[in-house]
């Protein structure tokens, strides 16, 4: 009996040292964390792929209920999602019950060619204004701009929360992937847009830009537009890997942060960049970023 006792009592405590180390290992934040706030609006930026047979077993007829079931699952109130066909959105609008969205093609301003849509749950928001910009010289009309490969547009919708009336603007937009002009003449573009709003209007870019933090058209955005990145002024550490791109090479690898969410005169109380997966099977070939928002 005094044997076994004496045993209890080390593996007590072994498992208590044990613990504490590992606590003790987390990485505390520079100040006291506050409570949650539930009422925060959950923002995700959603790169999803296109459709394309060349991606064999990670096309689209894969994936079609992964990517929605990430949206529901993590209980995003709006959603920009990148590189959707109509069809895909079509798929998606069937799996998310609930949600409304607007977008058009980039190819046509109607159908044609992969659309960045803006999503919203309804019983929560709705809809007051929408566009769409054509990241060019010519914004009202599609049109590739610059050196850009393809055509690229920023989708900007006005959201209205139905309980309060509190208003705030979205813009969903993806830049050129090899494009190096275009992507530093589609962010001075976007920043003169923000920049034009009313000083106090709240306002949301997120996308997928195709370049990282360091680089020029960032720059350009929080210099001109005086948008924050989530990420750096989340009131709570970041969750999840440092990078969103992942090429489809597994969970366990993240490349670079080329997907952002920006926000001007709006408090962030979480950010987080989700490494979803279904027994190893990805969604898409970026992660999700997810920021709680406070319209403050």
């Amino acid at each position: 009996m005094g044997a076994s006792l004496l045993l209890v009592g080390l593996a007590a405590t072994l498992l208590s040292f044990v613990t504490g180390a590992t606590l003790g290992a987390v990485k505390s934040p520079a100040t006291p964390l506050q409570p949650l706030d539930q009422a925060a609006l959950r923002v995700m930026s959603f790169n999803v792929r296109v459709n394309t047979a060349s991606d064999g077993d990670d096309d689209w007829a894969h994936r079609r209920d992964l990517v929605p079931a990430t949206i529901r699952f993590h209980q995003a109130d709006v959603i920009g999602v990148q590189e959707a066909y109509r069809g895909m959105i079509d798929d998606m609008q069937q799996r998310l019950p609930g949600y409304r969205w607007f977008g058009v093609g980039t190819s046509d301003g109607k159908d044609d060619g992969a659309c960045n849509p803006v999503f919203w749950r309804e019983s929560r928001l709705e809809l007051v204004t929408a566009e769409t910009i054509w990241l060019s010289r010519t914004p009202d009309s599609p049109s590739t701009g610059w050196d850009g490969a393809y055509p690229r547009t920023a989708t900007h919708v006005v959201l209205r929360e139905i309980a309060d009336g509190a208003e705030f603007h979205v813009f969903n937009a993806h830049f050129d992937h090899e494009g190096e002009q275009a992507r530093l003449e589609s962010a001075r573009l976007l920043a003169a847009r923000v920049k034009a709003l009313a000083p106090d209007a709240r306002a949301i870019l997120m996308g997928d830009f195709n370049c990282n933090e360091h680089s020029a058209p960032l720059q350009t955005l929080t210099r001109d537009a005086q948008l924050r990145d989530a990420r750096d002024v989340s009131s709570t550490p970041h969750y999840g890997p440092t990078g969103s791109f992942t090429g489809f090479a597994g969970p366990q690898y993240a490349g670079a942060w080329l997907d952002h969410i920006f926000v001007r005169n709006l408090v962030v109380q979480q950010h987080g960049i989700l490494p979803d997966h279904f027994d190893g099977r990805l969604p898409s070939d970026h992660f999700p970023v997810l920021a709680e928002i406070l319209l403050q």
